[in-house]
């Protein structure tokens, strides 16, 4: 992640992030789960050796990675939460994972050559890059930057249901139980009404794929869940 104009996400996170986890199973009745576990399931496929799990946060994603590799391959966890890496490293620590490691920065500039991962995950972390971000432009091209040829993006995020209905529903759900549960639970109002915002205001699908494709990637499939509410892009570069 990095700093919106006009918001600070660093220290969003940091006031939050105890009750993350928690919150985001409670919010999404679990499925969270299921929707990480599709998406390690279609990163892992042809046995890549390099993962950068961007804006990893508490490490979920990644650490469900280093549970489920069965060879040699490198998992690096990127963000640029302090806090939330601590608890990304507690996590990684009380399983004694091996081959995963956690590095703080800034997805403005990623620290790794170019062309060096064979795979790029991120978990709900995509729209904090892009949304009324006056980076997006930087944070895509590094994506593509550190990806190798032929490598996968999988873009694990939040999405807005085509179907009106469903779309009305869900936006009550946003704003009816999202910020009133998220604030009581972290104690910061602010910070989930910033995530309810972002969510029901993000890119369409097809917004997403050109965004995508302006700098030089193919979305090759989409999977949605829960009637859009959650869309996995697979993305190949």
């Amino acid at each position: 992640m990095t700093e919106k104009k006009g918001f600070n996400l660093n220290k969003f996170y940091s006031r939050i992030y105890r009750r993350y986890d928690l919150i985001n199973k409670l919010f999404t009745f679990g499925l969270d789960r299921k929707w990480r576990r599709i998406t390690i399931e279609k990163c892992l496929e042809g046995n890549p050796k390099s993962i950068l799990d961007l804006c990893t946060g508490t490490g979920d994603l990644a650490i469900s990675l280093a549970k489920k590799i069965n060879h040699r391959t490198e998992i690096v966890g990127y963000d640029m939460n302090h806090s939330m890496l601590e608890e990304a490293n507690k996590k990684s620590g009380k399983q004694a994972l091996e081959g995963i490691r956690f590095v703080q920065g800034n997805a403005a500039d990623i620290p790794f050559k170019d062309n060096y991962f064979d795979r790029i995950t991120i978990g709900f972390g995509f729209r904090n890059l892009t949304f009324s971000n006056p980076l997006e432009a930087k944070h895509i091209s590094e994506i593509y930057r550190v990806l190798k040829p032929g490598g996968r993006l999988l873009i694990l995020e939040s999405g807005v249901p085509r179907n009106l209905l469903v779309r009305f529903f869900y936006y009550a759900h946003l704003y009816g139980i999202l910020i009133p549960l998220g604030g009581l639970l972290s104690g910061n109002f602010k910070a989930y009404w910033y995530l309810a915002h972002s969510s029901s205001k993000f890119y369409s699908i097809p917004e997403i794929k050109e965004l995508l494709k302006k700098y030089g990637f193919s979305v090759f499939k989409v999977r949605s869940f829960l009637l859009g509410a959650s869309n996995l892009f697979m993305v190949s570069k």
